[in-house]
Order: structure tokens, then C-alpha cells, then sequence
């Protein structure tokens, strides 16, 4: 068959790039074309090749289509025009939408649905910050977008990464549910084996590496737009355990240096590490104890399913759709993020845990990265 991906941007450490260069892997593996429907201005063509050579070969095709990139409004706005005109011209079997893009014959909702993000959010904001949703044109866009996506005839499946995400489409277009399918998010368990063993043997070693103290438990933050994934929730958690609890922070916000300045205002500022964006995300899982996230709202989170895979017992909120892929014993769900110290009981709970690190990455050994990419190319090439 002949295939298209549609994903506007790449960034090197962002979850939904690495989920589409796994999935066209998994379609030309499976002996489908693939074409990638991207960003002229993106960095796809760059990652995507070496000495001038696609490295999926022949049957890979990358389709840049133009983006205007003066803001995020013109961005959604210029990319969704141009991928609707390339489409009036190009003809596929099968059409995979990864962004906000009003066609294609199946979405993978891998960020959720708007409607619902702005709704969980506006409980943790201000009334002048809830104002300015309804206000900005950005908002309006998106969700306007995502909404004639899914009520488009032309679209068979929406493949949801958690319950959580289907329960939301159910909520606000329940005339399309029954089009909808769960597919956890995958990880590399296998490949994550070697380095899981090197944690158990060389944690103080790579502690000193990283330049971190030895001796202490560390619980791990990670992931971008801290406010979202409420890194202010773990720090002042943090602040009601023992001295000896560290948290690292991987990741990056605008707004780090808020922060950081909390931090200070806490006197934590000797337990919290910022360490900024990685590309060695496994060395951080090596040397963490526990992994933290309190978020309001995550429609699957790729970092908490490899902190399990690593052997790390997580806390995290219901509002985290990955918290249903984690096993009795595995890691403990916060009751209320409102809540300082509901989210101070969930963590102390990591300090004794039920299992052992091997224990808890057994308990995803099904998520295999691979066998869940198999699953989304039968769906998206399945004749029905």
C-alpha cells in the first residue's frame, strides 16, 4: 500500500518525532511506501538522511510542503492549507495524521484532544488565564481543526494512546467513538536491557559521571513545559521528605529560572538538579530511585513508561493516561493534585517499595516498542 505520515516539525527530543520515525520503520517493514508529509522548514530531511542517502531507502519518500513560521497560529494554519492542497494532488490508500490537520483516513490523537487539555487546565490557572483561552485564536484553531478531523467521512480509525484519551472522545463526539481503538504507547524493553543491568552494577560510578552526589535517593523528573507536567507540585512535595531525597529534573521551559527560583525560596536548592534537555535520557534512569510526575494532564506519557522499563517505580496522576499500563506494586497514582501532601503520601510510598527494580520492568515486558507498531500498521492498512 501506498502510506503517507502527516508531521509538520522534528525536534530531537521530542516524543511524537521519535514515535514517527519508529512508525515509518514499522510500515516500510511491513512492505508499505511511505511517504512523510512535513514542514519544508523542518529538520526531517536532515534526520532523515546520511551523506545525502535516505536511510529507509527507496520506498521512503519525504513530501516538505510549505509552513509559514511567524507564529504557532500561522504555523497550524499555513502547514493544514498546504498538506489539504498536496492531498487534492497526491493520491494514498492510507493517510496517518500525527498533528492538527483537517484530513486523513486515521489519526493516532497521541497529544489528545484539545477541548479536553483546555478544560483540565483551566482548573489549575487563574480566571484571567482562563479568559485568554477563549480568547486566543490559537485555541479556537486547533480544536476547530481537530474537530472537522474527526468528523470528516473519509476518516475509519482514531487510535487513541490511552483510555483516558478515548473516554475524553467519547465525551465530546460520541458520534465517532466507535471509530475509535486503544493502542498503548510502546517502548525498546529489549533494548533497554543492557543499560538496566549497567544501572544495577555502575549507579554511584555514573552518579559522579553526571556529577551528581552519591549517596542520596533520587526521584527523576522528565519532560518539557513544566507547568503542564506540574514540576512546581514535586518540588514543594519534595520539601516534606527527608533531606536525604533529591530530585533531578530533565527537560527544558521557558520559564525554568521560576524554578529555580522556587527552589531557592524552599531551600532546596541543594536536592533539586536541573540538567537540562538530554540525548542520554537512559543515564538518568540508570542513577534515579523513583520517577515523578504530577501532571494535570498527559494524554500518555513516553517518560513514564520508560522509567518503568527501567525499573523505577513512578507516581504520577490520573490525569496521566500511562498510569494505566503501571502494575500493583509498580507505583502509586495521587489523589489529589491540589493536594500537597496527597502528592507527599504518593511519594513516600517509592521510598519502600512492594517490588524490586527487576519486578517493576518485567511488569511492561508486553509493551514491547515494536509489537505496539505492528498493532497501529495493521489498522492503518487493513481494506474495511
Amino acid at each position: 500500500m501506498k502510506v503517507a505520515i502527516i508531521k509538520s516539525n522534528y525536534t530531537p527530543y521530542g516524543g511524537a518525532e521519535k514515535y514517527t520515525h519508529a512508525l515509518i520503520k514499522a510500515f516500510l517493514k511491513a512492505g508499505h511506501e511511505v511517504h512523510l508529509i512535513t514542514s519544508r522548514n523542518s529538520r526531517w530531511k536532515e534526520a532523515l538522511k546520511e551523506k545525502g542517502e535516505y536511510l529507509f531507502g527507496d520506498n521512503f519518500k519525504l513530501r516538505p510542503v510549505w509552513q509559514f513560521r511567524y507564529n504557532n497560529l500561522l504555523k497550524l494554519v499555513s502547514f493544514n492549507n498546504s498538506v489539504m492542497s498536496y492531498l487534492k494532488k497526491e493520491k494514498y490508500d492510507s493517510i496517518l495524521g500525527m498533528d492538527n490537520t483537517e484530513f486523513q483516513t486515521h489519526i493516532r490523537l497521541g497529544g489528545g484532544l484539545h477541548r479536553a487539555w483546555l478544560e483540565r487546565r483551566s482548573k489549575y490557572v487563574s480566571a484571567f488565564k482562563r479568559w485568554t483561552f477563549k480568547l486566543n485564536p490559537f485555541h479556537r484553531k486547533v480544536a476547530e481543526i481537530q474537530e472537522k478531523a474527526l468528523l470528516s467521512p473519509a476518516l475509519k480509525r482514531i487510535i487513541c494512546n490511552s483510555h483516558l484519551v478515548k473516554g475524553e472522545l467519547e465525551h465530546y463526539y460520541p458520534q465517532v467513538a466507535h471509530k475509535a481503538i486503544v493502542i498503548h504507547n510502546g517502548v525498546e524493553w529489549q533494548e533497554f536491557g543492557d543499560a538496566f543491568e549497567e544501572g544495577l552494577l555502575r549507579k554511584a560510578q555514573i552518579l559522579k559521571e553526571l556529577g551528581l552526589p552519591t549517596g542520596r535517593f533520587y526521584f527523576l523528573f522528565a519532560g518539557s513545559g513544566y507547568e503542564r507536567k506540574g514540576l512546581h507540585y514535586a518540588i514543594r512535595a519534595l520539601k516534606k521528605l527527608p533531606e536525604e531525597i533529591c530530585l533531578i529534573v530533565v527537560g527544558k521551559d521557558r520559564n525554568e529560572k521560576k524554578y529555580r527560583t522556587l527552589t531557592e525560596r524552599l531551600f532546596l536548592g541543594k536536592r533539586v538538579f536541573f540538567m537540562g534537555p538530554r540525548k542520554d535520557m537512559l543515564r538518568f534512569y540508570q542513577v534515579s530511585d523513583a520517577f515523578v510526575l504530577p501532571t494535570f494532564y498527559d494524554p500518555f506519557s513516553n517518560a513514564t513508561l520508560e522509567a518503568l522499563a527501567m525499573g523505577l517505580f513512578v507516581v504520577t496522576s490520573s490525569a496521566n493516561g500511562a498510569h494505566e499500563v503501571i502494575k500493583r506494586g509498580a507505583g502509586s497514582i495521587i489523589e489529589d493534585l491540589s493536594d500537597i501532601d496527597s502528592i507527599r503520601e504518593a511519594m513516600e510510598k517509592a521510598l519502600k517499595p512492594e517490588l524490586s527494580k527487576r519486578e517493576i520492568r518485567e511488569s511492561v515486558k508486553e509493551l514491547e516498542f515494536e509489537s505496539q507498531l505492528k498493532r497501529i500498521v495493521e489498522v492503518c492498512t487493513t481494506l474495511s
